[in-house]
């Protein structure tokens, strides 16, 4: 009577600091599991990397290669919103050195910049720069309350600022917001 092999998972597992052996047993391996360039028996389990090239051109033949997500293009939002910010305090400061506080070219400012920067920043970065008119406004009026040497920083004069700077604060976020929808509309 033939003694049976042995399956790996019926050999008795080695104890807790026992030297594993390295040899494999007789039969259980062929010149096919080799590792290539060694000459040595592979490890159970391991990959051929023979079969892996012939696997991987099959599958190659079946399926259609994936595409990569194209980058977006633009701008961060972050820097689009700096960049609002930055042109509004020049023409607010343009606005202070010309006549009294914020007025007409601090609004153009800030509509024209908004509206460029809805034109200019990623897609996914769009509502980013829409609900940004009015902090950039309340920034921009801080800033011109602190470096205005006829204005205090006191509650009344932040709500003044605030309430005549309203239509121009409006009057940027809804012409973001258009142009925004026009822009999320024809891209798709």
């Amino acid at each position: 009577m033939r003694p049976e092999r042995s399956h790996p998972g019926d050999a008795p597992r080695p104890r807790a600091g026992a030297p594993r052996s390295r040899s494999v047993p007789q039969g259980d391996w062929s010149f096919d599991d080799l590792t290539p360039g060694t000459g040595r028996p592979q490890r159970p389990g391991a990959r051929d990397p023979r079969r892996d090239d012939r696997r991987d051109a099959d599958r190659g033949r079946r399926q259609a290669p994936r595409r990569a997500a194209a980058p977006q293009r633009g701008v961060a939002g972050a820097l689009a919103v700096l960049g609002v910010f930055l042109v509004t305090l020049a023409a607010a400061a343009a606005d202070s050195y010309l006549g009294v506080g914020l007025g007409t070219i601090t609004t153009i400012a800030l509509v024209g910049s908004t509206v460029a920067a809805v034109l200019l920043v990623r897609r996914r970065d769009l509502a980013t720069v829409v609900v940004a008119p009015p902090l950039v406004f309340v920034g921009v009026a801080l800033v011109n309350i602190v470096l205005a040497p006829s204005a205090t920083l006191s509650l009344p004069t932040i709500a003044t600022l605030l309430i005549r700077g309203f239509p121009a604060m409006a009057i940027a976020v809804g012409a973001a917001l258009v142009v925004a929808l026009v822009r999320a509309v024809s891209r798709r």
